[in-house]
């Protein structure tokens, strides 16, 4: 019989948060909660670097498509939001920011990259990254769970058993309703910082075991991978958009998961993704303070 969830953790073995996957860490502690409170849950952890050289040679030709297909997601992505072509000062943005990341991460005074490059380092990451996340999603969608929590390491909560406590009641009420099919329970930056305000409306209906503030948008959006909760169908139509993704260029699987969600947009997807903000769920590592 399905589960009721799954949990899926994306780490590596020199991850600064070691404790993630540990009795204390988040995914547990929501694991033994759920599982307590009478859900069937299954849990797996995606911790091995899975990159090798025969999979995706790194070379510098590897590193300079990573970053221009990158920025054209990104200039696809801004378009997407805004519901218009990009202006010509924003292509002029992004083009010198991609000059830019293409000198510092480009091979410094020899012909082939080495694995102390930064771009090699760089794309190495993002392929073990998205190598993690593709195999948790893969087999969340084989699990035929009803829903599927996808957490990285650096996902964290002030209060772990109290976010699992009000996410059993959440997924109870919402078993009898057809919405959300995507919420965004961590976020990098602000609606109005990733330029996303105006596709967004608060719900106002009274929601079981969400004291979270939840927004509902007119086409599917997300804020950041660090922790994001599926409904088993509509995890299973995005999966098969991102295996239509090749692997190479590499890009960064937030916007890899951007990219699929731009190609399931139809008139039906209306507030189909919902967005905690703020968000009940901290993200540790990597990005600006988020205003709470």
């Amino acid at each position: 019989m399905p589960p009721d969830l799954f949990v899926g953790l994306v780490t590596h073995p020199r991850t600064r948060f070691p404790e993630c996957s540990s009795e204390s860490g988040l995914g547990p502690v929501v694991v033994r909660t759920l599982r307590e409170a009478g859900l069937t849950v299954e849990w797996q952890v995606s911790g091995e670097d899975e990159w090798t050289p025969d999979l995706l040679p790194i070379n510098g030709q590897a590193v300079s498509a990573a970053i221009s297909a990158e920025f054209e997601v990104e200039g696809r992505w801004r378009s997407y939001v805004s519901g218009a072509p990009l202006s010509l000062m924003d292509r002029l943005l992004l083009t010198a920011r991609r000059l830019k990341r293409r000198v510092e991460q480009g091979p410094r005074g020899h012909r082939h990259l080495s694995d102390d490059d930064a771009g090699f380092r760089s794309v190495r990451r993002l392929a073990n990254i998205e190598l993690s996340h593709m195999r948790l999603l893969r087999n969340a969608t084989a699990s035929k769970a009803e829903w599927a929590l996808i957490l990285e390491d650096d996902a964290d909560a002030p209060d772990p058993e109290a976010f699992a406590r009000n996410l059993h009641d959440f997924l109870i009420d919402r078993a009898r309703h057809s919405q959300p099919r995507m919420l965004s329970l961590s976020e990098s930056f602000t609606p109005t910082q990733l330029g996303i305000g105006h596709l967004i409306t608060p719900i106002h209906e009274d929601i079981p075991g969400a004291p979270w503030t939840l927004w509902a948008s007119e086409r599917p959006v997300t804020n950041t991978v660090c922790a994001t909760l599926y409904r088993g169908d509509f995890l299973a139509n995005m999966v098969q958009h991102l295996e239509r993704i090749p692997l190479s260029p590499i890009i960064p699987i937030d916007f890899k998961v951007n990219e699929a969600l731009m190609q399931m947009a139809t008139s039906n997807s209306r507030g189909s993704c919902w967005l905690a903000h703020p968000a009940p769920l901290l993200q540790r590592s990597g990005v600006p303070k988020v205003h709470r």
